[in-house]
């Protein structure tokens, strides 16, 4: 959802205070794929089809193509930070934050506007709140759905944003390992190696983590992804996987290397089409607000009298390409434009230390809560 800026970022890298350090090997993650614009966009149209039910041959889709999104967003960010200095995480820091948390919030200011205006508010509605205010609800609040769907934000509209959450959090840690950690292991083929299987065997984001490792193997052994063997490989893993997929496989061990394989099949270098700039932009703002021309378009229908879903599945698809693109023009590239001006080190010290601190204060509300209802 969140990806495109990682490339723009990588054809024009931040400034440096220092001059540039000389790598053994350059990341084949340090230039343009455009076919990646497309993809954003397929995948967000996906999950908007799969949330519209209208994708029933493949319960899993809307989640796969959040793995995609994983793996693509693995493979950037990790081939940023694998060369990037200490001195530029505060900058990383700073893009990310923006890039994120401001279609992230507009996003969830929508969600609970319209939910002041519908929900009884309760204790677990607010709790719920909280955790996406904190980037936690991946951690605590989707395990509840369940449960107290009822009592979560206009029925637990708003459950999508649990990926956003792990994005954020992602970009927290990985610099840890990729940056600040002693290059021996940190920047370790085998260190990925064994965190990708814990990651594979335990279902935890493990295509976020064979994204990072597939770029951390471009930046030690070269552009491994560009032979047509591996692509050949690559193409072979995915018909594979969908065999998986169609026989009722594991779905939770197919999909990251499906996953995986389809980033790395698409990851071809070029330049970046005006088409596919505005397709890929759109992606996030889509993925994130796809609700709320459901939610107009299905209020109009009712109040009218209106019945048929054909035209209204049309109208709800229709509506949400156009606010996505509107939300992407006047949003998103007006936050880009203006970035590098506000950029100074005390708000790049805030934006830190705010990510850091709220996941911390999530995490610390959300262990005490559950342990007190445990």
């Amino acid at each position: 959802m969140i990806e495109q800026i990682e490339q723009i970022e990588q054809i024009q890298p931040v400034e440096s205070t220092v001059p540039a350090q000389p790598v053994e090997h350059e990341s084949s993650t340090s230039n343009y794929y455009p076919w990646f614009d497309w993809l954003r966009l397929g995948l967000a149209l996906l999950v908007l089809l799969s949330h519209m039910g209208l994708v029933r041959a493949f319960p899993q889709a809307g989640n796969f193509a959040v793995q995609v999104f994983f793996a693509v967003s693995g493979w950037l960010v990790g081939g940023m930070l694998i060369t990037m200095p200490k001195v530029e995480l505060r900058r990383f820091y700073y893009n990310r934050a923006l890039r994120i948390w401001c279609p992230y919030f507009i996003a969830l200011g929508l969600l609970l506007t319209a939910s002041l205006l519908r929900d009884h508010i309760t204790f677990k509605w607010t709790e719920i709140v909280f955790y996406k205010f904190t980037f936690v609800y991946n951690l605590f609040g989707e395990r509840q759905l369940a449960q107290h769907r009822l009592e979560m934000p206009l029925a637990a509209t708003g459950n999508h944003f649990w990926s956003v959450n792990a994005e954020e959090q992602f970009y927290l840690i990985a610099p840890l390992l990729l940056v600040l950690a002693p290059r021996r292991w940190g920047r370790s083929v085998l260190t990925w190696i064994v965190l990708a299987i814990v990651a594979w065997l335990s279902n935890t984001y493990a295509s976020i983590v064979f994204g990072v490792l597939a770029a951390v193997l471009a930046h030690s052994y070269g552009s491994f992804h560009e032979n047509y063997r591996c692509r050949a490989a690559a193409a072979g893993v995915i018909l594979l996987s969908v065999l998986g997929f169609l026989a009722g496989g594991n779905y939770d061990l197919l999909a990251p290397v499906c996953a995986t394989a389809l980033m790395l099949l698409l990851a071809i270098n070029g330049r970046q089409h005006p088409f596919g700039a505005l397709a890929g932009g759109m992606s996030y703002p889509l993925y994130l607000n796809a609700w709320v021309p459901a939610f107009i378009v299905n209020a109009i229908f009712k109040r009218a009298g209106f019945t048929s879903v054909f035209a209204g599945d049309a109208l709800i698809l229709v509506s949400n390409l156009a606010f996505a693109a509107l939300l992407y023009w006047y949003v998103d590239r007006t936050v880009l434009a203006h970035r590098r001006r506000f950029y100074n080190p005390r708000r790049a010290w805030f934006t830190m230390t705010f990510g850091y601190g709220a996941v911390a204060l999530g995490l610390m509300t959300g262990l005490i809560l559950f342990r007190r209802a445990g």
